[in-house]
């Protein structure tokens, strides 16, 4: 991104977080780390791929610079790879290009390389150079006479690692919502865990059960609303995967999913219109029927300059919302066609 756009969008971003800490002017705030820093220490702040650039992402928001670099050793080296096997149909997890330097022959480990062929077979190379003479032997031995009768097997890291494949699904659905809501999404108190769960790749602070799979599905990347059974939620679908977030009102919404089915039908997911462009201006809501799914407090001063997002059953275009004078409220409030909903906030 040219320094010109990124000032530019930094700009936003920076006065979005003063409508929630007026104390933190001309700054950025990381949304993965909360780490603040000036915009004058532009150098910190990176361009992020939202899914990585080497799996062909294009859409990019911003972190910190020990973010950024911390997700790319990290779940983002999974995560690209099992992209790209998604991206051709005619791969595999075999496919996967991060190997490890073996395989196993009848037990025995033998340094070389392999890898499957269009047809479907697979080829093995041994390296002479890099095995012991005791381990060519044996593989001469093997290979000496006849056609050997053996078992051989391999180890796939890829799937040794598909945790971290999971955590790059759910940073790049948390960076998503972020690159289009900005501080109205990432400022909100109960995304705590997954914020910890995403800086912290290797620990287990959050059960998986927040992928699910639509077989036929092959989405490029999205953001919305889906319904869920009785539940509305925050959501990112890429190819067949979807990953749901927790509501505003449902913090501990993932222990619902623990007899969840993995694979759901496109029929169950509802995905509803958010804008297209990032809202990176007054704060927002989000509310669902009367579910409040998106729900931050701004300070005091931008309290008035509030907009609310509202989602109907019957439509998937958005109604806006504006701050109005109570006695406005009160007189529209006993209109015949008026439908008045009480909505609990919680706490901040």
């Amino acid at each position: 991104m040219k320094s010109k756009l990124k000032k530019h969008i930094l700009r936003m971003l920076s006065e979005n977080l003063e409508m929630f800490y007026p104390e933190h002017k001309n700054s950025f705030m990381c949304p993965t780390c909360m780490k603040v820093i000036p915009l004058v220490d532009l150098g910190k702040i990176s361009e992020a791929h939202i899914v990585p650039k080497a799996a062909g992402g294009r859409l990019k928001t911003f972190i910190c610079h020990d973010c950024n670099s911390k997700f790319g050793s990290k779940q983002d080296k999974w995560f690209g790879d099992i992209i790209n096997i998604a991206n051709d149909p005619n791969l595999s997890v075999f496919s996967s290009a991060i190997k490890d330097g073996y395989f196993i022959i009848d037990g025995i480990k033998i340094n070389g390389a392999w890898e499957q062929e269009q047809d479907g077979n697979f080829s093995f190379y041994i390296h002479i150079d890099r095995n012991s003479p005791q381990t060519n032997e044996l593989i001469n031995n093997k290979f000496g006479g006849k056609p050997p009768n053996i078992k051989m097997s391999v180890p796939m890291p890829i799937l040794r690692n598909k945790r971290l494949v999971d955590i790059g699904f759910l940073t790049a659905a948390y960076l998503m919502w972020f690159g289009l809501l900005g501080y109205s999404w990432s400022l909100q108190s109960h995304l705590d865990r997954i914020r910890e769960q995403i800086t912290n790749p290797d620990k287990e602070i959050v059960d998986s059960n927040f992928l699910l799979t639509a077989k036929s599905a092959n989405w490029e990347p999205w953001i919305g609303l889906v319904s869920l059974f009785d539940d509305t939620v925050p959501a990112f679908g890429l190819k067949s995967h979807l990953v749901v977030l927790p509501p505003r009102d449902r913090p501990n919404y993932y222990e619902s999913l623990r007899t969840f089915e993995a694979d759901v039908n496109l029929s169950d997911i509802k995905p509803l219109k958010l804008p297209d462009k990032p809202f990176y201006g007054p704060p927002l809501n989000i509310i669902f029927e009367n579910r409040l799914i998106v729900h931050t407090k701004p300070s005091k001063n931008a309290e008035k300059l509030s907009h609310t997002i509202l989602y109907t059953n019957d439509s998937d275009e958005a109604k806006i919302l504006r701050p109005i004078e109570k006695e406005n409220f009160d007189r529209l409030k006993k209109m015949e066609n008026a439908k008045y909903v009480s909505i609990k906030v919680p706490n901040a």
